[in-house]
């Protein structure tokens, strides 16, 4: 179930001076629409739906975004040794997300900045584009059919610029919204609807991973350049009628009603991130990933 998110590096060499804040936001916030249409218009050339922006995900990505300019790292893990997903989930999201994250240094000059920054935004968003197999992470990111939503940080100070997209995959609403937090003995009732028609649930994944702990910016330079879910898991399936079994015997745990989908969430490993990710099926048959609900069990 690994991503296998990479990250972009491009070092360009551009000209000269330092940037004004000030003067610069109204740029940045141009910036970011101009890549969330350029997003757009390289999915319509693969005959893919169009994103929508998401304001929850441009600010988580803009938070990371910051912290990785003002503590000197790049890495998709976060001080707090949190990886994408988590952040997001602390945020208060529950869709299925991938982040790509881009990094670039540029030469200021003056009144002009923002032309070098936009620059040094598009040369990293074209070398994701041009990824090739294996080492494509970022365009298939770009290129999820799935995808439904992105939103997009971006920090710069006088010669770097961070940028960071975050893609969501927008099928399920769970109500009432899972809780961030938990006690090891607890059992959380979780309830979900699908929004799509055509969406069917397949099952449910429940991943294990210890608590995160804070990292210092070395720690995380030396961390890898990809992320992704945890090998230890748990499978929760639709429950079966009474005289109908799994072949492990089980009669499922997922009651499913309709659109609608509901379980009860223990935590037998004890403390640490529960990641409910609920699997589904689209209408040619297709099985892909919908939620990422994080719950830190202490």
């Amino acid at each position: 179930m690994c991503r296998g998110l990479q990250i972009t590096m491009v070092l360009l060499g551009l000209l000269g001076c330092s940037p004004r804040q000030g003067t610069m936001a109204r740029h940045v916030q141009t910036l970011k629409e101009e890549l969330f249409s350029q997003i757009n218009r390289d999915r319509a050339r693969y005959g893919l739906p169009p994103l929508r922006w998401d304001e929850k995900a441009a600010e988580v990505a803009e938070e990371h975004c910051r912290e990785m300019l003002e503590a000197g790292y790049f890495s998709h893990w976060d001080l707090s040794g949190r990886k994408p997903y988590q952040r997001y989930a602390l945020a208060g999201g529950t869709e299925y997300n991938a982040e790509n994250l881009g990094f670039a240094f540029y030469r200021p000059s003056g009144p002009g900045d923002h032309i070098n920054v936009r620059k040094a935004a598009f040369e990293s968003y074209r070398g994701m584009l041009a990824e090739r197999p294996p080492e494509d992470g970022h365009r298939r990111t770009i290129l999820n059919p799935h995808h439904t939503h992105v939103g997009i940080g971006i920090a710069f100070s006088a010669d770097r610029v961070y940028i960071s997209q975050l893609f969501l995959s927008r099928y399920v609403k769970f109500d009432p919204p899972p809780p961030k937090r938990a006690r090891p003995d607890e059992r959380i009732p979780l309830s979900g609807e699908i929004l799509k028609e055509g969406y069917s649930l397949q099952g449910v994944l429940v991943f294990y991973e210890p608590l995160p702990k804070p990292r210092s910016p070395e720690e995380l330079e030396s961390f890898p350049k990809w992320y992704g879910l945890p090998d230890r898991k748990l499978e929760l399936k639709p429950l079966l009628p009474p005289d109908k079994r799994y072949q492990d015997g089980s009669r499922g745990e997922v009651k499913v009603e309709g659109k609608r989908f509901g379980f009860s969430l223990s935590f037998p490993e004890g403390p640490g991130v529960y990641t409910v990710v609920a699997f589904l099926k689209d209408p040619e048959g297709g099985s892909f990933p919908a939620t990422e609900v994080c719950i830190e069990v202490r």
